[in-house]
């Protein structure tokens, strides 16, 4: 996929979905790298790690989790960039449960903070 690029970990996370899950969490980093959506920004934090250079979007593919802080996953990803907004490469670096904060350890784990 042009403009997006993926963390070997992301790839391991990715796999622990249902299949709806994996493609709706690979539809969302399309969204992004085409600049039809955007995440939140992340920041240091003593549970998490330091991840103030990613983004987080929340999505569940069970339409009865409609409201962001329902939703049971979370998405991280950051902005490659070369100077030029319009060139800036997506990374994929992790995805997973909001349960215990696991999606954002697993983003920590990956980038290897």
């Amino acid at each position: 996929m042009e403009g997006l690029t993926f963390l070997d970990g992301f790839r391991d996370d990715i796999k622990t979905l249902v299949r709806q899950g994996q493609a709706m969490a690979l539809q969302l980093l399309v969204d992004v790298s085409q600049g039809k959506t955007t995440g939140l920004p992340l920041d240091d934090n003593a549970k998490t790690g330091d991840l103030s250079d990613c983004f987080k979007i929340y999505f569940d593919h069970d339409p009865a989790f409609t409201q962001p802080n329902e939703m049971r996953f979370r998405l991280v990803y950051r902005l490659l960039e070369d100077g030029k907004v319009q060139a800036a490469t997506v990374e994929a670096v992790a995805v997973g449960p909001r349960r215990d904060l696991e999606a954002y350890r697993r983003a920590a784990k990956n980038l290897g903070r």
